[in-house]
């Protein structure tokens, strides 16, 4: 994929973000109708809000004023003008509840929490899986956050095993994580917990 390139989120990208999600004509839960109405909003909600009372307009709104106002961070794949993937990665302190969505402890930090980052989610629409654009997001991505100062990524890929369906590895497969340079920091009952020094 000599033309893709990987996208830092901004305020300019909140339409390609939108129509990569919007679940009746982007291609980004095509294959996984049951998460269109996600947006990519999941792990920023509170746990006391249920999640199943949300609509999809009430997180596509939530998700773009979130973006206009440079608060919702992450890295869009681009193959020439069209989005193909996306990667939600950004500073700890912006996803202060993606620990209890997650349902594990929040792991240790040896700086300040907005000198960490973390990655919840990887989606690839289906045409453009298995071709590398969740390696050169995740490349990319990282190589970005280590130059506006990120000390570590923290990545919680779940224990799916060999499975060959793509809503197991939302979170990316470990297998990618460790031959980017992630370390295994610790074990939980569904995923395991990586982890990448950038300083």
């Amino acid at each position: 994929m000599s033309d893709l390139s990987i996208k830092p989120l901004s305020p300019a990208l909140v339409g390609e973000f939108l129509r990569f999600f919007d679940h009746e004509h982007g291609p980004a839960f095509a294959d996984n109708p049951q998460w269109a109405k996600c947006y990519c909003h999941f792990y920023g909600v509170p746990r006391a809000i249920d999640w199943d009372s949300l609509t999809a307009q009430q997180n596509r709104v939530a998700m773009q004023s979130r973006i206009e106002v440079g608060e919702a961070e992450g890295f869009l794949a681009f193959q020439g003008n069209e989005a193909v993937g996306w990667m939600n990665a950004q500073p700890r302190h912006k996803l202060p509840h993606c620990f209890e969505r997650l349902g594990i402890a929040p792991t240790p930090l040896p700086c300040a929490p907005y000198q960490a980052a973390v990655i919840v989610c990887f989606v690839i629409a289906p045409a453009h899986r298995r071709s590398g654009v969740a390696r050169r997001l995740l490349a990319d991505g990282v190589a970005a956050l280590a130059t506006r100062g990120i000390k570590l990524v923290d990545a919680f890929p779940f224990k799916a095993g060999e499975s060959k369906v793509a809503a197991d590895h939302y979170h990316g497969p470990l297998s990618l994580f460790l031959s980017e340079g992630f370390s295994i920091l610790r074990e939980d009952a569904r995923m395991t917990v990586v982890r990448k020094l950038l300083a």
